[in-house]
């Protein structure tokens, strides 16, 4: 037009063009921080997966050395023993990892599939401390358990072991040698559960981000070691459960996780 004005069939163009541009503007900031989070996860997996790799491949080194200079004599059965606990610790943490790989693929795939069976919580978490009971011991930590009566519910056991497991191992971890305890009961709304420790603790600032991806409770420069997952896939696997999870804690003086999950 003479007047320089805009029909409004241009002004449409105009505003279906920005918007057009803005949905550009966005997807390529997401695709950007998609593959941010790719290198990340491939950098932090390489390292962590090539240190016990690294371990073992050293020792067997040593072994053949051993057997080329001193013979069958050098491999005692204590020293047998000795090798083979040391192996399947690193062997344990390689697919450890691994297993944190394939979780963060199938949950960012949204695969993350449960196979819920009636499942008592109180057995469930008594066997795992079983088994962990040699581990605990190491570390100088005591565990004590309450769990009177059973709580019965639907849950994919699998991957509620894997809950547990988890912030069990933590409570080892970052527990500082201190007593551990575990609490198991039923309400009306579902199965509780909950994993306290006497450890370094989290700081106020630190506790809704040690649930995201690839972040841990402790500083860089704490010795820690992992992709920086576990909680994150617990945290996904509660609420795949339609449950949730909680934590309480202070720098210095401990932290608790408390599980909550309908019964079906």
């Amino acid at each position: 037009m003479i007047d320089g004005s805009t029909t409004p069939m241009e002004n449409d163009l105009r505003r279906a063009r920005d918007e057009l541009e803005l949905r550009v503007a966005e997807r390529t900031r997401e695709l950007a921080q998609a593959v941010r989070v790719r290198d990340e996860f491939l950098s932090i997996a390489s390292h962590e997966l090539k240190t016990p790799l690294t371990a073992l491949r050293l020792r067997a080194q040593l072994r053949e050395r051993a057997l080329q200079t001193s013979g069958t004599d050098y491999f005692t059965a204590d020293r047998i023993r000795q090798m083979v606990e040391t192996d399947l610790k690193d062997i344990g943490r390689i697919i450890h990892l691994v297993d944190n790989m394939l979780d963060i693929t199938r949950l960012q795939a949204g695969k993350l599939r449960l196979e819920k069976e009636p499942l008592d919580l109180s057995a469930l978490v008594r066997e795992v401390i079983q088994r962990f009971e040699r581990q605990i011991m190491a570390s100088g930590s005591s565990i004590r358990i309450e769990a009177p009566e059973p709580v019965q519910g639907r849950w994919d056991r699998y991957r509620i072991e894997q809950v547990f497991t988890n912030l069990l191992t933590n409570a080892v971890k970052y527990g500082a040698g201190n007593p551990i305890s575990v609490a198991v009961w039923g309400t009306p709304e579902g199965g509780h559960l909950r994993v306290s420790d006497g450890g370094i603790g989290i700081a106020a600032e630190d506790q809704l981000r040690i649930f995201r991806q690839f972040e841990r409770a402790t500083g860089e420069d704490s010795g820690t070691t992992g992709l920086g997952l576990g909680l994150y896939i617990v945290r996904q696997i509660v609420e795949s459960h339609g449950g949730k999870i909680t934590v309480q804690s202070e720098s210095g003086r401990g932290s608790s996780f408390t599980v909550e999950l309908p019964y079906e």
